[in-house]
């Protein structure tokens, strides 16, 4: 083989080992991006994944309740800031995880806030951002519904009787009063959450989270009158976990 050919051979083999380099290379970069994407990708993946774990728990009232009293100025509505119940179990108090992820998509299902009698039903109501709310008029009388938000917008719906009406709510917000403009002894309270991990106490001031992915979390319970409370828990990946607070008489 003269010079040329071997000149010619060598750069024949220069180009066939730059190309199977930048093969190489190619390679590594799309391995590189696809494990970066997976890592960016997977604290989505936990956040929407629900669980198995289930907190429960019961919230009491230590101290003298209040005396059961209508709110002045109405015809028969109750008080119902501070219900304590069957075994000191205080009612309406929400219970909800302060730390979760939030959650990618709303729980199914409307929850309704109904007018019946001229109070609110129920006095404190936890929702989803993005969940329908239902708001509802069991009265033939004149209502309105005042969401007297502070993260999301100020809103007032009106009802001339009978009727009800689906809105949304899409940020999370701290617990915002709700009243009614035309009866102002009607009040209720409305929490919204951007993950599904909240329960509001029933009338023994039990409570009950399911589906809770496991992890440790900061448990906090919401009161209308009553400081908040917090504490910390850990969630296996599946079984019971206990937890409860206690309330003292202001």
């Amino acid at each position: 083989m003269n010079h040329r050919g071997h000149r010619e051979h060598r750069e024949h083999r220069e180009r066939l080992i730059y190309r199977i380099f930048l093969c190489v290379l190619c390679a590594l970069c799309a391995g590189f991006l696809a494990i970066g994407c997976g890592r960016r990708e997977a604290p989505e993946a936990r956040a929407a994944a629900a669980g198995n774990g289930v907190i429960k728990g019961r919230v009491v009232f230590l101290g003298t309740p209040p005396e059961a009293k209508m709110i002045a100025g109405s015809p028969m509505a109750l008080d119902e800031s501070i219900l304590v119940g069957p075994g000191r179990g205080l009612k309406n108090v929400i219970v909800y995880l302060k730390d979760a992820p939030a959650s990618g998509s709303a729980l199914p299902g409307a929850a309704v806030l109904d007018q019946v009698k001229c109070v609110y039903v129920p006095h404190v109501l936890a929702i989803q951002a993005g969940q329908v709310l239902r708001l509802k008029s069991s009265d033939a009388v004149l209502h309105n519904v005042h969401l007297k938000c502070v993260v999301n917008p100020d809103a007032n719906y009106g009802f001339n009787g009978v009727g009800q009406q689906d809105i949304t709510l899409a940020s999370p917000e701290a617990p915002f009063v709700v009243k009614c403009d035309v009866h102002p002894w009607m009040s209720a309270w409305i929490g919204v959450f951007d993950h599904p991990w909240f329960a509001v106490t029933g009338d023994d001031g039990s409570f009950t989270i399911e589906h809770v992915p496991p992890g440790q979390y900061t448990l906090a319970a919401w009161q209308e009158t009553l400081p908040q409370q917090e504490k910390q828990i850990t969630v296996e990946a599946s079984g019971q976990t206990e937890a409860g607070f206690t309330f003292e008489a202001p």
